[in-house]
């Protein structure tokens, strides 16, 4: 039995009346809304950055970095600096470290303690190499960009894109959760892989190998169309077109194949 001031009446067995308050409790959305400002407050609690010049010279890099952008530029003048900033959060501390073995140079980039791994913790770092370096390049969650280099490049990111540009080189690219883009590559062997994203390929110049494929996304393939090809392309769900001239047992090879989109190998009028 209740009155309307809100209150709940109890009747008991000797005749006695017990009044008691109702409870009311809070709402989900203040709860929620709380909760937010809370954890926005305690979102960034630090942010720092630094510029690093690395007076060694420099065959060889080596990156690492677990969550966070990395951007690889070629410098025609042969420095290395390293320019990175780390956002840490109330649960993990972000930071970028580098060191040089000989003519190798190694960064890595992560979270330091903490529960959750990659948890409001980013470490970003663009790092200016000479443009004949070798690159070796792993990205954990985060986007991956290379420019401007004229060496072998192995590049890939467990949950980001990779793209790259203006390389001359041999060059090895995948991704594990996201898109692969190729722009102005100059190689002789060419590999761009995605398991689940796009990829795509603008070489300007033939390249000897070129194998470009998705296990979930379209395929397309830019090359010089004043040479032939062997041309090799494959699509479970989707369109296949070649636009380039194509011969058997030609000294150009290409590969392209999707298995959830379409593939296309077209030309590039020289």
């Amino acid at each position: 039995m209740s009155n309307e001031a809100g209150a709940r009446t109890i009747r008991r067995g000797t005749g006695r009346t017990v009044r008691r308050p109702v409870r009311r409790g809070l709402s989900v959305a203040a709860v929620i809304a709380v909760g937010f400002a809370g954890v926005t407050a305690l979102y960034w609690i630090t942010h720092s950055s630094e510029t690093v010049t690395v007076p060694e010279t420099i065959l060889r890099v080596e990156i690492e970095v677990a969550s966070g952008r990395v951007d690889v530029v070629g410098s025609p003048d042969g420095e290395t600096t390293l320019d990175f900033s780390a956002r840490s959060g109330w649960l993990r501390d972000g930071g970028i470290d580098h060191e040089v073995d000989g003519t190798t140079l190694r960064v890595t980039g992560g979270c330091d303690s903490g529960v959750f791994l990659g948890l409001w913790c980013q470490s970003d770092v663009t790092i200016t190499v000479p443009a004949d370096a070798v690159v070796v390049a792993q990205v954990s969650a985060g986007t991956l960009s290379v420019s401007g280099l004229s060496a072998e490049a192995i590049l890939e990111s467990s949950a980001g894109d990779v793209l790259v540009s203006d390389h001359r080189g041999p060059v090895t690219a995948h991704s594990a959760a996201g898109s692969v883009e190729l722009e102005n590559v100059d190689a002789s062997v060419v590999k761009a892989t995605s398991s689940a994203g796009s990829v795509y390929v603008s070489a300007v110049t033939p390249p000897t190998s070129l194998d470009a494929e998705s296990s979930a996304g379209d395929v397309t393939v830019e090359v010089p169309d004043d040479v032939t090809y062997d041309v090799e392309t494959d699509s479970s769900i989707g369109d296949a077109r070649v636009e380039v001239p194509t011969m058997s047992g030609a000294r150009h090879e290409i590969r392209a194949f999707s298995s959830a989109g379409s593939v296309l190998v077209t030309g590039i009028r020289q």
